[in-house]
């Protein structure tokens, strides 16, 4: 006997993994690039970062902390994002989480129940979606058009806002398609949600992994409606095992604060985010060193690679990447009629070849007869992946 939101659940990223690692068992050779996870490739965890972890756990500090979180912490991310987005947060409007994820759950927790619904992008990365439906809300996908390059369709948004709306996500740059959405789109947001009185929620985890497109944080634009951001560690600190994530309120008017009492609580219910990587951080963001930039810098040559090699396959078509380290390709069916979807092409590409991507429809509707691949391996790896796919669909 299971409930219906535990029976309900999927994760595409990690339900494709399961099938690849009993492959592996017998034997088979798998290129994971269904997991947006640099620290499993050539990418590691800075070592004064590492150390100041060391140094936290032997100086004893192995203790509960504040359900908020370690206030020097807090501290230092109001600076670090006062200063990049020129807003005022205050310690007390940050409250630190074990990654995104978390943030993700409380927030969702706050805001939905008896049928409300959030408006994703469609295209979205599936925990949106998982976690609605958890707490008996319903996701409510605005089309990212691919036309477009994947930027929101406003009109499309709009049209989806309903007296049962209670917020709107922003998640740029965009996993899965890795669109950075432009300050016209973004201040079109905005102005909708302050229009219908709807907070937004804004997924800034990739913020600092872009390339040509400017990156611009929501807050920056916004006076009156209320934004809850939420960032951490995982990727441009790449420390993705170390579960470092934060929610911050960007909320002047203050309407938020009943929201944010009560995820307040929720916080305190499941004590504490991981204390030892709480003083670990502190030193990652005081001093940033040269390791995100020195990321993204092989980022774009992989995903150069990567564009360029997809281009080239017959019956896939692809939008490059502003941002993140994904590609999302769209597979033409009319064309390879022995698949009849999406996830039937992944699986069987994983079985014949021993390359793991994510199946399109696992993001949504938008999703459908895609499917996400990562540029995280080394151009030799990406090489073989890229020989090996066009092979399979010839």
């Amino acid at each position: 006997m299971v409930t219906r939101r535990l029976r309900d659940l999927e994760y595409a990223i990690r339900d494709v993994a399961a099938v690849a690692n009993e492959l592996k068992k017998t034997g088979q050779k798998i290129y994971h690039l269904n997991i947006g996870d640099p620290v499993i490739y050539d990418f590691k965890t800075p070592e004064y970062i590492s150390q100041a972890s060391a140094d936290a756990t032997f100086a004893g500090q192995n203790y509960y902390v504040d359900s908020l979180g370690v206030r020097e912490l807090r501290e230092a991310i109001c600076k670090y994002e006062n200063n990049k987005n020129d807003i005022d947060l205050k310690p007390d409007d940050v409250l630190i989480t074990s990654g995104v994820t978390e943030g993700i759950f409380f927030v969702m927790a706050g805001l939905l129940d008896n049928n409300n619904e959030f408006l994703i992008p469609g295209p979205s990365y599936p925990v949106y979606i998982n976690y609605s439906k958890f707490f008996d809300g319903i996701p409510v996908e605005y089309e990212l058009d691919e036309s477009d390059n994947w930027e929101p369709n406003i009109d499309d948004l709009r049209k989806k806002i309903t007296n049962k709306t209670k917020a709107i996500l922003i998640c740029s740059p965009n996993n899965p398609t890795g669109i950075v959405y432009s300050r016209n789109k973004i201040k079109q947001i905005i102005d909708l949600a302050g229009e219908y009185d709807l907070p937004i929620l804004s997924d800034e985890i990739y913020d600092q992994i872009t390339y040509e497109k400017e990156y611009v944080c929501p807050s920056s634009l916004s006076n009156d409606v209320p934004i809850i951001g939420m960032n951490g560690f995982s990727k441009a600190h790449l420390a993705t095992g170390w579960r470092m994530g934060y929610i911050y309120y960007h909320d002047k008017l203050n309407k938020l604060a009943e929201l944010k009492e009560g995820i307040e609580k929720l916080a305190r219910a499941r004590l504490c985010a991981n204390s030892v990587a709480q003083f670990a951080a502190i030193e990652a963001i005081r001093n940033p060193g040269p390791h995100t930039d020195e990321m993204v810098k092989k980022l774009r040559e992989r995903r150069d690679y990567s564009y360029k090699r997809i281009k080239q396959i017959e019956g896939l078509t692809c939008n490059n990447a502003d941002g993140t380290f994904y590609l999302f390709p769209k597979i033409d069916f009319k064309e390879f009629t022995q698949w009849n979807n999406d996830k039937e092409f992944v699986l069987d590409l994983l079985k014949k070849t021993g390359i793991c991507t994510v199946y399109g429809s696992g993001f949504g509707n938008y999703g459908k007869d895609h499917f996400r691949i990562t540029f995280l391996p080394d151009l030799d790896t990406l090489e073989i992946v890229y020989n090996s796919l066009e092979e399979f669909l010839k």
